[in-house]
């Protein structure tokens, strides 16, 4: 593997590894909410709204 693929692979890891700190953290404050509605409230809202 070339120097540019190793870093891409470490730096997408390291990004994975703080996305699932962060969503475990969440789902500790918030226990009661799945991470479907939360993704559905925060981030697909707008594929919901009706013109």
């Amino acid at each position: 593997m070339t120097q540019s693929v190793i870093s891409f692979v470490v730096g997408l890891a390291i990004v994975l590894a703080v996305a699932f700190v962060f969503a475990r953290r969440y789902m500790r404050a918030h226990p009661a909410e799945s991470m479907a509605q939360w993704l559905d409230a925060h981030h697909m809202g707008w594929m919901h709204h009706k013109h």
